[in-house]
């Protein structure tokens, strides 16, 4: 391919179970970007979160850009400017947040690097043990927030079906400028309808003055389907949900615990 623009999730995809990257996936991403291709990260993590783990694994190279928030805020780690931000309307923050209440649910927000919650429970636990986000205690989410946050994130550790409800009650009441959906079995995401993954490459790829026809994208949850869906190549890990399968255009031999990623980059880029 002349034009090279590689698109990763993170968790599950570049990233194994412990949140690592093997030495010898690194050197192929770091040939890569040496070689002038641009490599994109795109995750459901906030920009903090993603920025701590990239850079624990030293993979912030030049020719990188970030895709956090599900695509709510895109980011260029070299300049250290904000190419994107969306937002999350107070008032439609305040109505989630109620809903999730009312079905008992736990659910966080964000603001100003800090993870938002009401309790310090075993969801908010199992969220810092992946992302070592830090966090702040409030008695009232909704007073707590000062402006609007770039997403929130409903967590159920043991039934699905409760998420599940909620995500139809805010597609029902919010579709119109919401979304919501899955990253991983445990977690809701809930943003900006016109952000996600897909819309973030098309955006990046107009930044870069290339074509959305020449990315390569790998992903294996139910917020990568936009993203592999707007590139020429859609990529799912081994270990990818069937959804994410049944869309790529290609499956990769190995998980994303046996350096899967690696696979993509044989293929298309060597």
């Amino acid at each position: 391919m002349s034009e090279k623009i590689l698109f990763t999730d993170l968790d599950g995809t570049l990233l194994t179970s412990d949140k690592k990257i093997s030495p010898a996936l690194r050197g192929l991403l770091s040939d890569f970007t040496r070689q002038d291709g641009h490599l994109v990260f795109s995750t459901g993590r906030m920009l903090e979160s993603a920025l701590k783990v990239l850079s624990t694994n030293g993979v912030l190279f030049p020719n990188t850009l970030i895709i956090a928030a599900n695509g709510n805020t895109i980011y260029d780690p070299s300049s250290r400017r904000l190419l994107l931000h969306k937002t999350v309307p107070l008032s439609s923050a305040a109505g989630i947040i109620r809903a999730a209440r009312a079905l008992s649910l736990y659910i966080q927000t964000y603001e100003d690097g800090y993870v938002l919650s009401e309790k310090d429970g075993p969801e908010l636990s199992f969220y810092r043990k992946g992302t070592g986000m830090e966090y702040l205690l409030v008695d009232d989410l909704t007073c707590a927030l000062q402006k609007p946050p770039g997403k929130l994130l409903a967590i159920d550790l043991k039934d699905r079906t409760r998420l599940l409800r909620l995500r139809d009650e805010i597609l029902s009441r919010f579709g119109d400028t919401l979304t919501a959906m899955f990253s991983c079995q445990e977690y809701l995401e809930i943003f900006d309808k016109t952000a996600g993954k897909g819309n973030a490459v098309r955006f990046v790829c107009q930044y870069l003055n290339l074509s959305p026809s020449s990315a390569v994208a790998a992903g294996d949850a139910e917020n990568d389907l936009s993203m592999l869906q707007a590139a020429g190549i859609g990529v799912a890990m081994a270990n990818a949900a069937s959804p994410v399968k049944e869309a790529a255009g290609f499956i990769t031999a190995h998980d994303n615990d046996h350096d899967g990623l690696a696979d993509v980059l044989f293929k298309y880029f060597e």
